[in-house]
């Protein structure tokens, strides 16, 4: 499911302009209602039932198009705004005695129309945010509630839809989204929870007057730093340990002797990249990564207990630091950036036999260049294994060179 968010964002984000005639408005607020069924996906537990609800409230700013804002033309005039989420997921039914509490998100939204007629619209919008979880995982009374066990994690979302506007303030909608909550490995167990969402919404537009085509004012030719950037990132976060999973949990017989909490050791990255900005929305280019994993001790003593001294001492080694390559993107929105990464490691990083990291690595997320800094900037993504799993959250600040 990440990787198919990660995707979908990629492409969506891509695609330069809109079909059909547009129209024309002043600024505008929308408030909006959307409820949604739900399907959630089997993820190492087969679950008895699988739907549930959710139920959304969202405010959204749209600019007009009589703004000159050279961004908001690139997008299409965009909608930006938050919401908060419902979703009721203590309606599915776990194995055994287990259960799913209720999980609660905040987000922030990002809605572009790609087809526009006279009053209905069409495209695809984006969410990222925290949620809350209020029933974690536990060993003895929820041992199968091993898709999230942290109370606070992360909302992503992405879909499409379809808008009719039936009075002049007044739109209904459809919608469809795909949805993924995790904690970024920063609490044992996470599988995370994989949902396809279809939904109805309806909307009250502020502000709505629209005005005729021809009395769009013309912007002048957007200007940005077109040309190389560079960017020196240091950057940080908190990883469970698969082998501390392993030892404490999984092996353990009686489930009144498992460890449900489980310590999360810091690691650190250093990076280097150069970076090409060759259009208003967006730049493309590498990086060079340097890995610093300070808990390297644990993953050998953890190893030792797993399998053997002769199995560690035959095996590929422990080294704290490792180093990766990556093809690095980022699309513009004023001041703030998605960034994407796509990496791999040129020498298999010295983890031990329990691994922790795969031989390649993905990293989706956010940077916000603080204009009053001088080109500094600050930034969250969540950084992966194989399209798949999360290896931690990380916490970056850096300076654009």
């Amino acid at each position: 499911m990440r990787m198919v968010l990660t995707a979908a964002v990629f492409i969506l984000l891509s695609i330069p302009l809109k079909l059909g005639a547009q129209r024309v408005g002043r600024d505008r607020i929308s408030v909006e209602a959307k409820g949604y069924a739900g399907y959630l996906f089997d993820n190492r537990v087969e679950l008895d039932s699988h739907l549930y609800g959710s139920a959304d409230i969202a405010v959204g700013f749209t600019p007009s198009r009589m703004d000159t804002d050279a961004y908001a033309k690139a997008y299409g005039y965009p909608t930006c705004g938050l919401g908060i989420c419902v979703s009721f997921l203590s309606d599915i039914e776990v194995p055994g005695e287990s259960y799913f509490g209720n999980y609660y998100s905040a987000y922030g939204f990002f809605r572009r129309n790609l087809l526009e007629a006279r009053n209905l619209t069409a495209g695809y919008m984006i969410e990222i945010g925290p949620a809350f979880n209020p029933v974690r995982y536990d060993p003895v009374i929820n041992p199968n509630n091993i898709y999230v066990s942290s109370f606070l994690m992360v909302h992503a979302a992405a879909g499409a839809y379809v808008r009719y506007r039936f009075l002049e303030n007044w739109e209904i909608g459809l919608a469809v989204r795909a949805k993924h909550h995790s904690n970024g490995r920063s609490a044992l167990p996470n599988y995370g929870q994989n949902m396809i969402e279809g939904g109805l919404s309806l909307a009250y537009l502020f502000g709505a007057e629209e005005t005729d085509a021809d009395e769009v004012m013309q912007d002048e030719k957007p200007s940005f730093d077109k040309g190389f950037q560079y960017h020196m990132t240091i950057s940080g976060g908190a990883h469970c340990t698969r082998s501390d999973w392993q030892r404490y949990n999984l092996l353990v017989p009686d489930s009144s002797d498992k460890q449900d909490i489980f310590k999360a050791y810091p690691r650190f990255a250093i990076s280097a990249d150069v970076m090409y900005r060759y259009a208003l929305k967006c730049s493309t280019g590498i990086s060079l990564d340097a890995f610093v994993v300070p808990d390297i001790k644990t993953l050998e003593k953890n190893d030792r207990f797993l399998y053997g001294d002769k199995a560690v001492d035959e095996g590929p080694g422990y080294s704290p630091v490792f180093f990766g390559i990556s093809l690095v993107q980022e699309f513009y929105y004023r001041n703030l950036a998605l960034h994407m990464a796509l990496g791999f490691y040129p020498v298999d990083p010295r983890l031990g036999l329990s691994g922790d990291v795969s031989w390649n690595y993905q990293k989706a997320g956010l940077r916000y260049y603080i204009p009053a800094w001088n080109d500094m900037f600050i930034g969250m993504a969540v950084k992966a294994n194989d399209f798949s799993e999360s290896e931690m959250v990380e916490f970056s600040i850096g300076i654009r060179l």
